[in-house]
């Protein structure tokens, strides 16, 4: 089934301009190590989607307006598109540090821009683990469950 809703919305708010969009399904680790075998024990966090975007060329001084009142704000709520789940997710999120360059200062547009945001929590949406596979495996052979 196709997504019918918007692709991001940043405290309710839907975000203009946006040209390329991609979620990085981030996997946290714990106490990673290898052993002299190579095998690895660690302890599996979670998996915390970062969400990538770019702004397009040309952006408008109300709309670049917009999306940095939205971006500066420390901790937001967003909707977007996540599909592991084939719909939408909402979650807290920070935005990474951006720029915000000047194209053509006599009409007030803006150059293309890039951010990343951040997620705060893990992804509770659905187990990452399967509940019958070890989350962690350590040297004397102890499993570990979550």
């Amino acid at each position: 089934m196709a997504f019918s809703g918007k692709l991001l919305k940043i405290n309710g708010s839907s975000v203009p301009g946006l040209r390329d969009y991609k979620v990085t399904y981030a996997k946290l680790w714990k106490d990673a190590e290898r052993n002299m075998n190579g095998d690895v024990a660690a302890s599996f966090i979670g998996i915390f989607p970062k969400i990538e975007l770019a702004f397009r060329d040309g952006l408008t001084e109300d709309e670049i307006a917009k999306i940095t009142a939205l971006l500066v704000i420390p901790y937001f709520s967003v909707e977007f598109y996540n599909p592991k789940v084939k719909g939408a997710s909402t979650a807290q999120y920070y935005a990474s540090d951006f720029s915000v360059e000047v194209l053509e200062r006599n009409r007030g547009l803006f150059k293309e821009t890039t951010v990343n945001l951040v997620p705060v929590s893990k992804d509770t949406s659905t187990s990452a683990i399967p509940p019958d596979q070890p989350a962690a495996v350590y040297d004397d052979g102890e499993k570990e469950f979550f």
